[in-house]
Order: C-alpha cells, then structure tokens, then sequence
C-alpha cells in the first residue's frame, strides 16, 4: 500500500485497484508493482489514466511489460514498434484503454500480425491499420469460419467491418446463424450485415417478416439481403404500413424501429 501511496495514488485508488483484483498484493513490490506502475505512467503520462487503466485492468501489475510493451535490451517492445509503424501515439493510448491484453502480446506476434496486415493491403497511413492488427491477433474472422482469402476479399469490399468490436460481431453471428435459413457464407458474402445494429435493425425487422411469413401475409419469401440492405422509409413502405392489422401483435415501439 505505501507503494502506491508514495507514487501519489490516494487511498480510494489503491482500494479500487486492490479490488479489481486482490490477486496483485502477492506480487513484489520491488521487482514488479513498482516498475509496472512506472511504466504505464511513461505511456499514459499521467496517474489519473493509471489508475483508470488498472481499475479495469489490474492485471497489467501482474505482467512484465519489459517483455512487451516497453523498450529492453532483447527486442522492440509493442508500443515503439507500432509508433515505427506510423500509427500515432494518441491512438495508442485510446487502445490501450479499450483493448489492454493487445499490448500484453508476445512482440514477436505483434511483428507477424502486422507483416499479415501488410500482405492483406491494409494501408499504414489509414486509422484502422491498428484496428486491422487487433483484428487479426485475435481471431475474430478465423473463428467465424473467414479463410485469408475471405478476410482479403472483407477488406477490399467492406474495410469499415474491421472497425466494428469483436462483441458485437459475436452477437450478430449468433444471432444470424441461430436463424433456419442463415449460414456462415451468408456472412462471408454479406460482411455489410456485421455493422448492422442487432437492436435498432436486424431484430425488430426479422420479427416483422417472421411474424408476416407466419400468417401467409407474404406473395413471396423475403431474402435477408432484402431485410438488412433495405432503407428503413422503404422497409416501412413495403413490408409495415400495409400489414398494420397483420402486425398488431408486435410491439408498436419495435415496429416504429
């Protein structure tokens, strides 16, 4: 506790940290707490964003960051090779807070996910190159089943895909490969589908549909390329105004959506 008080932490800091993971206090002070404090404030440069990194992420006083994200004698540590690599130390900082286990990552790998981004097209100079490496160190499209290829043809046809979170592209896929008529290719083809807001679009427009189907309402099957692609004006116009009486069922407020 002195530890942190004599880097300037007050007590409430040090209660929130501790708490956020209790595991810390059987870690030495000297060889690790001490140094890794020091460092995240070389990064985040000052103690007000350290103690809000490690209210979330006290693990990082778990780790060496002599190992990763910080310069030693053995390699480049995470941070310096990404500035080398042109992305800017403002957008560093903002992923450090949003995705800390990133930074944790073997510098070796950091080296090979940015050489795979490099070979995909992903341009250096563009501000998704950072989301691009994070993407592709976590494996996000590998586990939904996107081959390179796929994950080439992603990029070249939708890049804004890989600035969507790996969450939520988690709740899309489960949600559309929950439904009879929706397989990964639909995905692969349509990566468009992945931006779309699960609350605000896909569901309340599949429940339409699904509940318009149920009654026979429809001449013909509606496409979810037809469901997701199609402006909300036209989606009212088509398949809502007409079916008022069809659709009572379904919550007005979904509807309005």
């Amino acid at each position: 506790f002195k530890i942190f008080q004599d880097l300037g932490f007050s007590t409430h800091d040090v209660a929130d940290i501790v708490a956020s993971d209790p595991w810390i206090l059987t870690r030495s002070v000297d060889d690790r707490i001490a140094p890794s404090i020091s460092d995240l404030k070389t990064v985040l440069g000052s103690n007000d964003d350290v103690v809000k990194l490690l209210r979330t992420s006290a693990w990082f006083l778990k780790s060496d960051l002599q190992k990763t994200m910080m310069p030693n004698v053995v390699s480049t540590p995470n941070i310096e090779f990404l500035r080398n690599c042109g992305i800017c130390s403002s957008q560093i900082v903002s992923y450090v807070f949003s995705f800390p286990r990133f930074f944790l990552l073997k510098p070796k790998s950091i080296k090979q996910f940015v050489e795979r981004a490099d070979a995909l097209g992903f341009d250096r100079k563009s501000n998704m190159f950072l989301t691009a490496i994070r993407m592709l160190s976590s494996m996000t499209f590998r586990k939904l089943g996107f081959s390179e290829d796929d994950i080439m043809s992603t990029f070249r046809r939708t890049p804004q895909v890989f600035a969507v979170s790996e969450r939520k592209i988690k709740q899309v896929t489960d949600f559309l490969l929950n439904r009879t008529n929706v397989g990964i290719s639909f995905i692969i083809s349509h990566p468009m589908v992945l931006i779309c807001s699960l609350e605000r679009r896909l569901k309340p427009r599949l429940l339409v549909i699904e509940t318009l189907e149920s009654k026979n309402s429809l001449r013909r099957k509606v496409s979810m390329t037809t469901i997701y692609k199609m402006p909300d004006k036209k989606f009212r116009e088509k398949y809502v105004v007409p079916y008022l009486k069809e659709l009572e069922e379904v919550s007005m407020s979904i509807v309005g959506t």
